[in-house]
């Protein structure tokens, strides 16, 4: 049996997990609303078209980052 300490730990660790891909996931399928969320409200113009592509694939990666790490101890 854990302790209770490294329990606590393993829940906070799964919920921020959770979270970061989550917020990955939305960022890679709605670039756009994401950047206007997080950024918008200081920008004076919207960002190229560009921007928004590289944002996508970086959101990819840090999603499927968190995927991998989320679901690696369940693959033996």
């Amino acid at each position: 049996m854990m302790p209770p300490e490294v329990k606590a730990i393993s829940i906070f660790i799964t919920i921020f997990l959770v979270l970061w891909t989550g917020a990955a996931l939305f960022a890679a399928i709605k670039p756009r609303t994401f950047w206007s969320i997080t950024q918008g409200w200081k920008a004076t113009r919207e960002p190229s078209p560009a921007y928004f592509l590289f944002s996508r694939i970086g959101s990819g990666i840090f999603a499927a980052i968190g995927l991998v790490i989320l679901i690696s101890p369940y693959i033996h």
